[in-house]
């Protein structure tokens, strides 16, 4: 296994940084959010007082403004104004503004009877599954309409930030490099897009939110605390201590935490890449029988990952218990002075129902407030791998910003030489020029190179020396779009899509017409079996063209190169899986094409080869030879030559 990737406290607070970056298009609807969590905090904070006003002047009998503790400005004003009532109107009074504070905030009672508006999708112990909730997240202190408009406001700030991050990170890999994709996974590509761009949107409110809403509860408490309470003064000290004791507690596992998040990440997009690349080659898993090796493989990167996530649990459920411990030890150390203080006249009765919410308030703000660094280093791997790929050299990088005025007639390969980025070297002062109304062919044994030579002229690839040029411009210097535009690229094995036939040919163009992509399948020799389909152009062709043969495949891609209208067209071993009177057929029509393009193939059978008004040999990355077919095979040892006799002999 691939070790995990360090992250360190600066990269950490980097990455922070570039996160709030995403979010800062969306700042005003997240002050929003925040003063509508200040708003819902607040409305907690003064629910326990009219309960302490009903013990204390109802029950209790005690005249308002008498009682042992004095009541906070924000709520003193309400209680002046039971003055005088009798205790049926305190009680008429209270329950008016109880019924008022049900349909506006839903229940207000303390602890668990409280409601909140929140939603979750069910999930299972897995990164995967938690980071879609994390991509719904949204939740409010409240109930009632004002917890509702809460959640579903912040409900739509959420799904606006993971649409935009998502949107981002699947352009920039669609705009990788060719060899990336041979790189890197496919099913960790997905992951990425998938379950860790939640992340970010997830520390929006763990950076911005949550801190800001805590802090404001604290110093609400620590203010009514000294205001009111100054008769016990361990409270006093329990509110000051409490978020830096939990918090204390909590720091001391970070890293340890940030380490094991990346690790169950990884192993995430291991088991993700196992099921795609399972599926994407089911064919011959079936066919060699390797299924039962196959589930194997899948089961052991399943529990693997499976265990690792248990790790980074493991490590909640400790900080968790350490939060436990601290809030139960605070409780514990302020329980005999305020039991001593009601008894001794010092507060009422009612004032225990106020500190009872209070200290969940503490213990809740202190534990929300510790968690979030803790928190953060799950997040902040889902971030590094998300930025990781954003920070990925792209098509785009690589090219400048200049478009295609007019289509080009000539393209010239000058003396280019490329080596992959793990050294191996491929081509070697490669040059040869192609003019609109040729067709050149580029030939060679397995590994010559022609391949690389060919994904060099649309770009996918980029000279290691030499230069590519477009009527003597560095295609370098061209925009990726308009270069694509004017270089269209047919893969030996083209990628089929589960839609119709038109709709995979229009992949080349997406305005082309009816009539033009039944003239670019006719060309492509396609346009007889497509007739014969059930619903003909309408027909879907299924996963990857699971209902077309390897031949059918190959000229539904000729189609989708022919009816893009680009100036070049380069296509990769057009032929290869043709029968000869299809590939004949082709090549008659390919010749037709050459009065509107310049052609390049990409062959070894000598049917396709001949027809070609030039050819470049290749030999291990270098130009052998090139010339015409008769002029090649005019002389006597030469590598061409050769070549021919061998294929006539085969």
């Amino acid at each position: 296994m691939t070790p995990p990737t360090r992250i360190t406290p600066l990269e950490t607070l980097t990455l922070l940084r570039r996160t709030l970056g995403y979010i800062w298009p969306y700042r005003w609807q997240i002050v929003v959010k925040l003063l509508l969590g200040i708003i819902g905090v607040s409305v907690v904070l003064v629910l326990p007082w009219p309960l302490k006003a009903l013990t204390d002047h109802v029950v209790m009998d005690l005249p308002v403004g008498e009682s042992p503790t004095q009541y906070p400005p924000y709520i003193a004003w309400m209680v002046e104004l039971m003055a005088g009532m009798s205790a049926f109107e305190m009680v008429a009074w209270i329950a008016a503004a109880s019924f008022v504070g049900i349909v506006l905030i839903g229940a207000f009672g303390m602890g668990g009877s409280q409601d909140r508006a929140e939603g979750q999708l069910a999930e299972g112990v897995d990164t995967a599954t938690r980071s879609e909730n994390q991509a719904n997240d949204s939740s409010s202190a409240l109930g009632g309409l004002l917890g509702l408009f809460e959640y579903r406001y912040q409900l739509r700030i959420t799904h606006r930030i993971n649409h935009d991050i998502r949107t981002a990170l699947y352009g920039r890999l669609v705009g990788l490099p060719l060899p990336r994709f041979a790189d890197e996974s496919i099913g960790d590509a997905v992951y990425r897009v998938m379950y860790d761009t939640p992340s970010i949107s997830k520390v929006c409110y763990e950076i911005l939110v949550t801190p800001l809403v805590s802090a404001y509860t604290l110093m609400v408490v620590i203010y009514t605390m000294q205001y009111s309470f100054s008769a016990v003064p361990s409270l006093i000290l329990v509110a000051w201590l409490a978020a830096p004791l939990v918090l204390g507690s909590t720091l001391l596992m970070t890293g340890t935490t940030r380490r094991r998040s990346t690790m169950s990440r990884e192993a995430g997009a291991e088991t993700t890449a196992t099921v795609e690349e399972g599926m994407t080659n089911i064919l011959a898993v079936q066919s060699l029988g390797a299924g039962e090796r196959q589930l194997e493989t899948f089961a052991a990167d399943s529990d693997h990952s499976f265990r690792r996530f248990r790790f980074f649990e493991i490590l909640n459920i400790i900080v968790g218990a350490l939060r436990y411990v601290v809030v139960i030890g605070l409780a514990f150390y302020v329980f005999f002075d305020v039991a001593n203080a009601i008894i001794d006249g010092r507060m009422s009765a009612g004032d225990y129902n106020v500190l009872y919410t209070f200290f969940l308030q503490i213990a809740g703000t202190a534990g929300a407030l510790g968690a979030t660094w803790f928190n953060l280093q799950n997040s902040v791997a889902g971030m590094k791998r998300v930025f990781d790929l954003l920070d990925a050299e792209a098509d785009t990088d690589q090219h400048g910003e200049r478009v295609l005025a007019a289509p080009p007639g000539r393209l010239s390969v000058e003396d280019v030489s490329f080596t992959y980025p793990d050294g191996t070297p491929a081509l070697d002062g490669v040059s040869f020029m192609a003019e609109r109304g040729e067709v050149v062919a580029l030939v060679g044994s397995t590994g010559a190179g022609k391949s690389t030579l060919a994904y060099l002229l649309p770009g996918f690839l980029r000279a290691t020396e030499g230069r590519v040029t477009i009527d003597g411009e560095d295609i370098s210097d061209f925009d990726v779009a308009s270069l694509r535009e004017h270089v269209a690229f047919v893969f030996q094995e083209p990628a089929i899509f589960d839609d119709t036939v038109a709709g995979n040919v229009r992949v080349g163009r997406r305005g082309a017409s009816e009539s033009e992509i039944e003239d670019a399948l006719r060309v492509a020799g396609a346009a007889e079996f497509v007739e014969h389909m059930s619903e003909g152009l309408d027909t879907r062709l299924g996963q990857a063209g699971a209902f077309l043969s390897v031949g059918q495949k190959q000229r539904i891609g000729i189609a989708r190169g022919l009816v893009s209208n680009a100036a070049i067209l380069v296509l990769d071993e057009p032929t290869a899986a043709l029968d000869p009177e299809t590939e004949n057929a082709l090549v008659a029509a390919l010749a037709e094409e050459r009065e509107r393009r310049v052609l390049i193939i990409v062959a070894h059978r000598l049917s396709t080869i001949r027809a070609a008004d030039h050819i470049v040999f290749l030999e291990r990355g270098r130009v052998l030879e090139s010339g015409s077919h008769d002029e090649l095979m005019a002389v006597p040892d030469g590598a061409y030559r050769r070549f021919v006799e061998l294929q006539r002999a085969g």
